[in-house]
């Protein structure tokens, strides 16, 4: 949670409006950060850009001595108030001992006492926790006597409930005095961190040093934040406490703070849950704002009924009855001459489909396949006759679960690792910090970092990392500037080339992974896909120059600030187990005899890192299961495929038509192929229908290439980057907004550059690629 919400959250609502005026000062910062990149940008004067400086630092100066007084003023005031009221309180508590006469009966004490001390005939409990009770109690008495001792007893009776009376007005004041003293201790350590953490913004931010002098000098010398005022209001907190217990706990204090803190858990909650429905109710409004700029949702009226359905759900509904009907069709076609064939295909083509056009979501699609496999029959025994369902569901079951998925696991906890303790996001500033401000640089930079980090935290999480990181960036250019969605453009697309880096750099990788006999390792997939992803980079980068000309609209950007945090031993921890496992996996074909598979050694982080807790049960639950789900609904696909022999009829009839080509001929047609197929679906889904097919035609050629095949498609699976749906980088980045909620990007933006790029990037895997893969021997 931000600093700011936390304030918000963790304030009293009654007394906001005293707190430090945290996202003011920040929204300054920014605006000094921007004038200061403007100044650069401008050409001013250096004497007078150092004039300006200090203009804006003593405008800084000035509104945090504000906010100080504020809270000073505040403080003093709630102060005076509190310690009064205690003070009084205490006063009329010595002012009823022995030298007065409560209730002018010697049956009751002379002062007043704990309430275990009191007539036992009032039958009051100890702990006093209830005066209901003790009320009840007194009552039901009152009810067992005659109406003669009633008669006679009643001047007693009303001095019992004038006494509880007043020690229900006593332990409503203490409990009120305990909860506002313990919010002002609160007030005073969220001020306190309120300025510790702007004055932390305002140097990282403006490469500054204020915060050391003013804290010490201004902030921790001002009388709130003193030691000794501290100190002194946690005293009053104990002599309440104090109070409390001698009065209605006999003594016990500990039994005293446990009451009294239950009733500020109480207010606190109440509280919370306030603040908490105004930020929901002010986001709520933000988004409305954001809707009301756009057009209404298109609504078709249904006919015969005055009812009226959303577009957007009217097309998924086409979509679904369409996949169906289709489905229902394909079953009823002889296509193929076997029936298992048959039924394989029309699954085939409805899986496809509704992966296509997404009807229901992806993994629900992948889940919908196992339910079919087995009830069709589709699964065949070696000797060519139906396996039986239990057999069969076996088969599928097995076939949904391996060491790719494993890979996959793995890769996700080193992910979560490097995000978690800032070692991604660390070494990703530090680049970016020595970028310079130059933008054709920075963009260059920032391609690179996001390429890079692709091999070990997926092409998935990349993306948002590294828009994060350049929001700096973005906060300082002026409103309009075609820098910004070039920049977004250049990560975006750095991390669908990034996709294709390692083996666990995003999804379809995976699966590609699943149909390579032997398994290439880290070695050889870095060998082919490095060279290529390089040159891509920079490709991708001369076309952003070409189109945006990003040096022309702003000469100088703000530059990006290192993180200053120290290292500790919980990142040197989860950098020694990535760099092991990492090297595991390029070792993995001459350790082969001991380790079996790379599932195994996908292992390690897995059970280190949950084992050691560097991981917990949240971040086990923030993996992207919808991810894996849908690796395994494919491997379901995949297995059913190759079982019911249509894989085999398929590749035949393919290898008919390609078997008088080159290997690079046939890979070339499969590299295009597959770039369409990802361009308008998506990188993943490609993988898992396309990559089988070639595969089973790699083997079927006359010189069999496999391999060279099944790595150029999966490989080409990450080129398709045409459109915003054409992968998650692109996904990511259509939906970031400027501060006004308006798109930074648009469709032809990616239409402009993602098309070219995908083109020289699907030329270079069956050119270089190829060179590459027949020299390691594919």
């Amino acid at each position: 949670m931000k600093f700011s919400h936390s304030l918000q959250f963790n304030a009293v609502p009654d007394w906001i409006d005293h707190y430090v005026a945290y996202d003011q000062l920040k929204k300054l910062i920014f605006q000094i950060e921007k004038e200061r990149v403007d100044a650069v940008n401008n050409a001013i004067d250096p004497e007078k850009e150092i004039s300006s400086d200090i203009q804006n630092q003593d405008k800084f100066l000035t509104q945090l001595d504000l906010q100080l007084e504020k809270v000073f003023d505040f403080y003093s005031q709630k102060e005076t108030e509190l310690y009064n009221r205690l003070d009084a309180l205490d006063s009329t508590l010595q002012n009823s001992m022995p030298t007065q006469n409560l209730y002018h009966d010697p049956q009751y004490p002379n002062y007043i006492t704990p309430l275990a001390n009191l007539d036992s005939t009032v039958n009051l409990p100890h702990s006093a926790s209830s005066i209901k009770e003790v009320i009840n109690a007194a009552d039901e008495k009152t009810r067992r006597m005659s109406f003669e001792s009633r008669m006679s007893t009643q001047s007693k009776d009303a001095r019992h409930i004038d006494y509880v009376e007043q020690l229900v007005d006593l332990r409503s004041q203490l409990i009120s005095l305990y909860v506002s003293l313990s919010e002002l201790d609160s007030y005073v350590e969220l001020n306190r961190m309120a300025f510790e953490k702007i004055l932390k913004k305002h140097d990282k931010v403006l490469d500054a040093d204020l915060r050391s002098q003013y804290l010490k000098k201004m902030v921790l010398d001002s009388r709130p934040f003193m030691p000794q005022t501290v100190e002194a209001l946690r005293a009053q907190i104990e002599r309440v406490e104090r109070i409390y217990a001698d009065a209605f706990c006999s003594g016990h204090i500990a039994l005293a703070v446990r009451q009294m803190k239950t009733h500020l858990r109480d207010q606190i909650t109440y509280d919370r849950n306030t603040v908490w429905k105004d930020m929901v109710g002010q986001e709520r409004k933000t988004l409305d704002a954001h809707v009301k700029e756009s057009k209404p949702e298109k609504c078709y009226k249904i006919p015969f009924t005055n009812r009226k359905i959303r577009s957007e759900l009217l097309n998924t509904i086409i979509a679904f009855l369409f996949s169906v009907i289709l489905f229902i069709v394909l079953l009823n076609v002889d296509i193929f001459g076997n029936r298992q064939e048959n039924y394989c295909f029309a699954l085939l083509i409805f899986a496809a489909v509704m992966w296509a056009t997404e009807a229901i979501p992806l993994y629900a699609t992948s889940l919908m396949i196992p339910f079919l496999v087995v009830p069709l029959g589709i699964l065949r025994n070696a000797d060519g006759t139906q396996m039986a369902a239990k057999a069969a569901s076996k088969a599928v079951f097995q076939s949904m679960f391996s060491g790719t998925i494993m890979m996959l696991l793995g890769g996700f906890s080193l992910a979560a690792a490097l995000s978690k303790y800032g070692i991604a996001k660390a070494f990703a500033s530090h680049v970016l910090s020595r970028a310079g401000t130059r933008p054709m640089f920075v963009l260059l930079a920032v391609m690179f970092v996001a390429g890079f980090l692709c091999m070990f935290i997926s092409n998935v999480a990349t993306p948002v990392l590294c828009f994060s990181l350049i929001n700096p960036i973005l906060r300082t250019l002026p409103d309009g500037s075609t820098v910004a969605p070039c920049l977004l453009l250049g990560i975006a697309l750095a991390s669908c080339i990034g996709g294709m880096t390692s083996p666990i750099s995003s999804p379809q990788n995976i699966v590609t992974l699943q149909y390579m006999n032997p398994n290439p390792g880290w070695g050889i997939w870095f060998g082919v896909a490095l060279p290529i992803s390089i040159l891509s980079v920079l490709v991708c980068w001369g076309i952003l120059l070409l189109v945006y000309r990003p040096d022309r609209v702003v000469p100088h950007l703000n530059r990006v600030k290192p993180t200053r945090d120290k290292i500790n031993m919980s990142q040197v921890f989860v950098m020694a187990i990535t760099i092991l496992t990492i090297a595991l996996w390029c070792a993995e074909s001459s350790i082969e005899y001991a380790i079996g598979d790379t599932g195994i050694i996908a292992t390690i982080p897995l059970f280190v890192f949950f084992g050691t807790g560097i991981l917990g049960k949240d971040d086990l639950n923030a993996f992207l299961w919808s991810v894996v789900v849908l690796a395994q609904g494919g491997m379901a696909l995949g297995n059913a495929v190759t079982s019911s022999g249509l894989l085999q009829d398929i590749a035949l009839r393919i290898k008919d038509g390609v078997q008088d080509l080159e290997p690079i001929a046939i890979l070339a047609i499969f590299a295009f192929l597959i770039l369409v197929f990802s361009t308008f679906v998506s990188h993943t889904v490609a993988a898992l229908i396309i990559v089988p097919i070639v595969q089973q035609v790699g083997q079927s050629l006359p010189v069999p290439h496999p391999n060279l095949l099944v790595m150029g498609a999966g490989l080409a699976c990450s080129a398709g980057m045409g459109l915003p749906v054409s992968g998650y980088p692109n996904m990511s980045a259509i939906m970031m907004e400027d501060q006004t909620g308006k798109p930074y990007l648009k469709t032809k933006d990616f239409l402009i550059v993602g098309v070219p790029v995908s083109i020289i990037v699907t030329v270079l895997i069956f050119t270089l690629g190829y060179g590459i893969m027949i020299g390691v021997g594919y």
